[in-house]
């Protein structure tokens, strides 16, 4: 009796685990990172991308078992087909993991100058000085070329400050990471949007696990966001969380 009543406890924690997610659903990941991803004021989870896929769940008639996760979890997790998927950057290296599901949107990596500072060329970026927080990786090219002053900053509170100071002529990162920081700090007004250099572009995919058993709902979810691009709904998530200003950025 108490043997079986140990194996009984033993087994709860599974058991409560696969309550929670139904093998029935695909169970699709959200990275944790605001806007992206995050728990709101009520500790509900929330964001862009958790926006997007309950968008998709009501258009593709599916049902989604979505879950906020850091991205260091995310690839381990969908090589070994421990989650089914969810949005992310597409990887060449990565792609022998994955079935790519639809495109999503892509994100353009700029050098954005402050107000008054002009950009016609990639020649124009040796004679400024660039702030970019340390580790972001933009292009080969960008990265490598010793001859850019570029001021490593920690955050983008820094970068704020830095701006307000006028201690940099220009910053660089990705478009949508830049048009929602600069408006967390209310630094959006003092660069010139429409004097920007686009050094290259990432694209954003719903992906699959090539171990997923929901490999054949596919039709299904690409349907939905192809509806979801064309009728605007992605672009009103993102002007939600992101403000009206990103699509210029982007651009």
């Amino acid at each position: 009796m108490k043997k079986r009543l140990l194996i009984a406890l033993c087994l709860l924690p599974t058991a409560a685990i696969w309550a929670e997610y139904s093998p029935a659903c695909p169970r699709l990941h959200v990275i944790e990172n605001a806007p992206i991803g995050f728990k709101n004021t009520k500790g509900l989870p929330t964001g862009v991308h958790w926006d997007y896929l309950t968008e998709i769940e009501k258009i593709s008639g599916l049902c989604l078992d979505k879950e906020l996760l850091p991205y260091p979890r995310i690839w381990q997790n969908i090589k070994l087909g421990e989650h089914d998927g969810g949005i992310i950057f597409k990887s060449a290296s990565r792609s022998k993991f994955v079935e790519y599901v639809a495109h999503i949107r892509s994100v353009k990596t700029v050098v954005i100058a402050m107000n008054g500072i002009k950009i016609n060329s990639y020649a124009d970026l040796q004679h400024i000085r660039i702030g970019k927080t340390r580790g972001t990786h933009l292009s080969e090219q960008f990265d490598q070329d010793s001859s850019l002053n570029i001021i490593e900053l920690s955050n983008y509170a820094q970068a704020a400050k830095m701006i307000n100071r006028r201690r940099i002529d220009a910053i660089a990162g990705s478009a949508l990471v830049l048009s929602y920081q600069l408006k967390k700090y209310n630094v959006l007004d003092n660069v010139d949007l429409t004097n920007k250099l686009v050094l290259g572009e990432k694209e954003q995919w719903l992906q699959l696990s090539k171990k997923s058993q929901h490999l054949d709902k596919i039709p299904q979810l690409k349907r939905a966001i192809g509806k979801l691009k064309n009728d605007g709904s992605f672009d009103a998530i993102m002007d939600e969380y992101y403000g009206e200003k990103w699509i210029l950025i982007n651009q």
